[in-house]
């Protein structure tokens, strides 16, 4: 029994000795820093409560950086969503104006026109003339195109008219389709010479790069199609 309590001497005067050796434990702390079983109460609550202040911060920047990389992808899916509601909108009308040449048995044009959302009538002015800039995005007329010229003049049924689609969305069109497209009374694409006309209209977000955009193709028998592509520079 001296010095250990064995399994054969287990006694209360071995207990006794264990709460005596932990007290002088305890009171030997407090002698030599009466605020260390404090200090260490306050270590376990800090880690209890909450973070320090630099793990806050890093957790702010992360969720800074996070919001932003979200309000770019947000931002550009808005952007797709307009230029695809563009191109629809003008695929729209063309199949509308060609089904209107058959049915009228006359040339029904759609030219491109300076309109914008507060235009409540369209001028006959509007439509695109030869050497203009004005481009598909700014606007378009359908109208029966009684004299052939492309453009809409005074006593020529008007039959659609589209404002200024998105300012964040260009469409312009090739050399043959770059301010009008035409269908004759058999609803075949025609030039104003009467030659057939096919070109592509180009749908894409306004001064971005190798982005997807949308065409609008236009063949020789009138037919047109939307076709998804990649485009290199965006006008």
């Amino acid at each position: 029994m001296e010095g250990s309590c064995t399994e054969h001497a287990l006694s209360v005067s071995c207990a006794i000795d264990i709460d005596l050796q932990r007290l002088r434990n305890v009171s030997q702390c407090k002698c030599l820093n009466a605020s260390c079983m404090e200090a260490l109460n306050m270590k376990f609550t800090l880690k209890a409560d909450g973070y320090s202040l630099i793990e806050m911060l890093f957790m702010l920047f992360i969720l800074g950086v996070l919001c932003g990389m979200l309000a770019l992808s947000f931002q550009g899916l808005q952007n797709r969503i307009h230029i695809q509601a563009a191109s629809e909108a003008l695929l729209s009308d063309v199949l509308s104006a060609r089904a209107e040449a058959l049915r009228r048995e006359r040339r029904v044009t759609l030219c491109a026109a300076a309109l914008d959302s507060s235009s409540q009538a369209a001028l006959p002015t509007a439509c695109a003339s030869s050497g203009s800039k004005v481009a598909w995005h700014q606007g378009w007329l359908v109208f029966e195109d009684a004299n052939s010229n492309g453009l809409w003049d005074e006593g020529e049924p008007l039959l659609q008219q589209r404002s200024r689609i998105n300012p964040k969305v260009s469409a312009t069109g090739n050399t043959t389709v770059s301010r009008y497209v035409s269908f004759g009374a058999s609803g075949r694409s025609l030039s104003l010479n009467g030659a057939f006309q096919a070109g592509t209209i180009t749908f894409c977000e306004s001064g971005a790069k190798a982005k997807e955009g949308w065409l609008l193709v236009v063949n020789a028998v009138g037919r047109s199609r939307l076709d998804k592509g990649q485009i290199a520079i965006c006008p």
